[in-house]
């Protein structure tokens, strides 16, 4: 391979040694880099898809205009006698940058016009997201205001910077910390800016400065945020033996201008527990293994550090560890941060919560040993499944107000994360450019902020982005379903398909909806409103809308005031909205399923009564009460034609039961039927399966992934993922065999199944 000829900024002799160790070896390093994020088209263009700038007004009349067009961005203080100031916004484009330890953010405005006075400018972390078209004063999106007119943002400055009197000259604030965030510092969150604005507004004579924005002509003095940073290694994962882990990764290429280079990589381990995000090394120190194993960084022992650019690990005392070996039985954790010449490594500050990290159990027995085939930090709980178009996307929600989109195969990232208005609690929908009417892959995600969003699986890209109901009160818990026009019959009468979501209004138990959204633009085609147009009070909509694909209809659930005084069953009309019928079945929150020969529906309330539902009248078949307390999620059926075996979770069990359609009855004891105690009585998920396939797949609150047979129910296997927290619903790649979770300590975990 050829050398490399970009000048190091700094040039060591640590780093002449390693640029000739690269030519003998052939690896491919990555650096301490950095990269200027500025839109332009002219080679090498930055197109800055998702960034955007606006300048906003708080002048009596102007406070609802919208400046994201304008080539300027102005900051104003001025107050004679009514308030007048004025503050900029600009929101940079980061998903070129990977995943990544920030060393140092620079904001950077071109001032074309100075104050005739010298102002201190601060800058701000955005705290919502807004939109360059809608954003004003009052308004952060068309139809929603900020929380506080003049912005959303973060109660500390991030930095000052004194304008001078000077024009034609660039200002500079430092905002590492906020860009952190992004990256996995502190507390991660969404990407939604910086507000520039005066330090001391109110001022009797006016004081204005003006920036160009990123609509400037000339492309040079266009705002910028020049970043520096570590990349973290790829791909890693775990092989376990018999008092052995062995660990492998790799670097990925540099994206930005090489300043150090990186030398190798420092790793962390940690028994029977995930390593905190607050451990991590001290730029500048080199902690390394002692003979003791007594060299820690937090609560997490140093086992390997390295400067010879190595692409594994052995830990065992044959290998890298012979002072520390894994002992067979134990779970471990590992931490891998990569580290430059200068001894800086890929850490966030003083927490990083997107360090890769991977976990293995070595043991003396094969089929014992664990190791996860990869593990995806997400910063914060994610107990929804993911949405998986197999080989191709996981798409990953989050409390985060993030969505995440990695390989099946690696966990590598196939988009950078995608900042959303809202915590998303429910599973996003992800379906293929082919089946897809609005002609990509594509990923749905309905959210708390009553929001719906619609982004392109490949890029990250919001392709929409939709308030349906026009409310602030009416967010999102439940999931997205999709009408698919390529899924549906000659009765499904739409042009394109349909986004289906219903609203959990906590503040109303009548006046719920649901409602159906087009899939290519976002417009909201129709609403089904509780207690109005001759529909029946609805109370919150807490699950996923059933699809039945057979008879063009569609089936949610809904509580029922605390009881069964009102609806919890709803079928409706894809077309048009209209309810065709209803059912009060009490409290629900898990989601339906009908059968394929569309003559059962199923579904649990959260009393723990599972129901078989006529799915023409709505009317109850048959019931069962499982005994215990609720029924989790929805229901899985094993067969494709009567007698069903129907499976589900309930508070600390899982039971399989057998509906035969041709005598409406439930049969709860005998062959094909059982009950599993989860171990130590923890909560399961609800269940993982399918017509055909011998095994279920639970996730539960003592930190495991549990395999059960279909037949029997009996556990024949598990992975744990993290004994001190929750696991969330498990969802299958069928064609990587993988089956991923999330869960309560802010990851997502794959492994191959069956265990």
């Amino acid at each position: 391979m050829g050398f490399d000829t970009r000048k190091f900024e700094k040039t060591i002799t640590a780093g002449l040694l390693l640029s000739c160790a690269l030519l003998v070896s052939g690896k491919t390093a990555l650096a301490r880099e950095r990269k200027v994020l500025q839109k332009t088209t002219s080679a090498p263009a930055d197109p800055q898809n998702r960034a955007a700038d606006a300048w906003i007004d708080q002048t009596a009349g102007s406070t609802g205009a919208n400046h994201g067009g304008d080539t300027t961005l102005r900051v104003t203080s001025f107050n004679p006698g009514t308030t007048q100031n004025q503050r900029a916004l600009v929101l940079f484009d980061l998903s070129s940058i990977p995943g990544a330890g920030v060393k140092l953010a620079t904001l950077s405005l071109f001032m074309s016009t100075a104050p005739g006075v010298s102002r201190n400018y601060q800058a701000r972390r955005i705290t919502s997201l807004w939109s360059e078209s809608a954003v004003s004063w009052s308004n952060r999106l068309s139809g929603t205001a900020w929380g506080v007119a003049g912005g959303d943002v973060s109660g500390a400055v991030s930095a000052t910077t004194a304008s001078g009197t000077t024009s034609g000259v660039s200002l500079n604030w430092t905002i590492t910390t906020d860009v952190r965030r992004y990256f996995g510092a502190a507390t991660p969150s969404g990407s939604y800016g910086t507000l520039i604005r005066d330090a001391t507004e109110n001022s009797g004579t006016a004081r204005t400065a003006v920036f160009s924005s990123k609509e400037d002509p000339t492309e040079a003095n266009r705002p910028k945020l020049t970043i520096e940073y570590i990349q973290n290694v790829e791909g890693l994962t775990t092989a376990p033996g018999s008092a052995q882990i062995t660990l492998s990764w790799s670097y990925p290429p540099a994206v930005g201008t090489v300043l150090s280079a990186t030398v190798g990589v420092l790793i962390l381990r940690q028994a029977n527990g995930p390593i905190a995000a607050n451990v991590v090394p001290t730029d500048g120190t080199t902690p390394t293994r002692n003979a003791g194993c007594t060299n820690m960084v937090g609560a997490a022992t140093v086992v390997f550090n390295s400067n010879t650019l190595p692409t594994t690990f052995n830990d065992s005392a044959a290998g890298n560890n012979p002072d520390c070996p894994p002992v067979n039985g134990t779970l471990y954790y590992y931490k891998v941060f990569t580290r430059d010449a200068a001894n800086a490594y890929s850490q966030n500050g003083a927490t990083s919560n997107f360090v890769p990290m991977a976990t293995a159990t070595p043991s003396a027995t094969p089929s014992l040993r664990q190791g996860d085939l990869w593990l995806s930090p997400t910063g914060s709980t994610t107990l929804a499944a993911p949405g998986i178009i197999p080989s191709k996307v996981v798409a990953i929600g989050s409390s985060s107000r993030v969505i995440n989109g990695v390989k099946p195969s690696d966990g590598t990232p196939v988009f950078a994360p995608v900042s959303t208005g809202g915590t998303i609690s429910g599973r996003p929908t992800v379906l293929e450019g082919l089946d897809a009417s609005i002609g990509r892959d594509v990923t749905y995600s309905a959210n708390n902020d009553g929001f719906v969003y619609a982004i392109d699986s490949a890029t990250g890209d919001i392709l929409w982005m939709a308030n349906p109901t026009g409310l602030t009160t009416n967010g999102f818990t439940g999931g997205a379903s999709v009408v698919v026009k390529s899924f549906s019959g000659l009765a499904y009468t739409l042009t394109s398909d349909l986004v289906v979501v219903g609203t959990r209004n906590a503040g109303s138990t009548t006046t719920n909806r649901i409602v159906g959204i087009d899939g290519n633009t976002g417009a909201t085609l129709w609403q089904l409103i509780g207690n109005s147009g001759g529909n029946p009070p609805m109370d919150i909509v807490a699950s996923t809308p059933f699809i039945d694909f057979t008879n063009n209809t569609l089936w949610v659930t809904s509580h029922s005031a605390g009881g069964a005084a009102q609806p919890s069953l709803w079928k409706i009309n894809p077309n048009t909205g209209l309810r065709l019928a209803t059912a009060n079945l009490g409290n629900i929150t898990g989601s339906p399923v009908v059968t394929v020969a569309a003559n059962a529906l199923f579904v649990g309330n959260d009393a723990g009564v599972l129901f078989a539902i006529n799915p023409v009248t709505a009317g109850t078949l048959a019931s069962f009460n499982g005994g215990n307390t609720v029924v989790t999620g929805s229901p899985v059926m094993l067969n494709f034609a009567s007698p069903y075996t129907v499976i589900f979770s309930g508070a600390t069990t899982v039971k399989a039961v057998i509906f035969d359609s041709s005598t409406n009855t439930f049969t709860t004891t005998g062959p094909g039927t059982w009950s599993t105690t989860t171990p130590a009585g923890c909560t399961p998920s609800a269940p993982l399966g399918f017509p055909g396939f011998p095994k279920i797949y639970i996730g539960c609150s003592d930190g495991h992934l549990y395999q059960l047979d279909a037949l029997t129910g009996a556990i024949d296997g598990n992975r744990t993922l993290d004994p001190n927290t929750t696991i969330g619903d498990p969802a299958l790649d069928v064609e990587l065999s993988r089956i991923i979770a999330g869960s309560t300590d802010s990851r997502v975990y794959a492994f191959t199944f069956p265990f």
